[in-house]
């Protein structure tokens, strides 16, 4: 849904974000209480601040290349999917929407000013990462730890 709303409406509202972020929050802190390991809550907090600081730097640079509701939104993702799975999923948004960026270039379909919403690139990163990361993270690790 998020990814349809950055679409029709280039934002990813705080309704989305907040809320997913909450959930995140919930569902880490009964699963680490019921299992009596803070694993799942550490877990929570370092895919959140682990996928959220990179594009708040972006964000904060680019001025008008990034908007917040992109760092919330990887903030939300990194903090259901913890770390490894967040920054695989922030790395094939990132690979997916520069090819989409490079072929509308190359097809003369876009320049280099314009808006290109990130969320949905987002939404298939999580995506490709909750259904297929068993075979996607060894990959991104082999590749880049061998």
């Amino acid at each position: 849904m998020a990814g349809i709303v950055d679409l029709r409406i280039h934002i990813l509202p705080n309704i989305i974000n907040i809320a997913g972020i909450t959930a995140a929050f919930i569902i880490s802190l009964f699963s680490s209480i019921s299992i009596s390991n803070l694993r799942p809550f550490w877990e929570f907090l370092a895919g959140g601040a682990v996928c959220g600081a990179p594009l708040l730097i972006i964000s904060i640079v680019s001025k008008r290349g990034m908007g917040m509701g992109d760092v919330k939104f990887a903030v939300l993702i990194g903090s259901f999917l913890g770390m490894p799975g967040g920054l695989s999923a922030l790395w094939l948004s990132i690979v997916l929407g520069g090819l989409y960026a490079v072929i509308l270039l190359a097809a003369k379909k876009a320049t280099r000013k314009t808006y290109i919403p990130f969320g949905p690139f987002m939404v298939i990163g999580a995506l490709a990462v909750v259904f297929f990361g068993d075979y996607i993270m060894p990959v991104l690790k082999g590749v880049y730890h061998g």
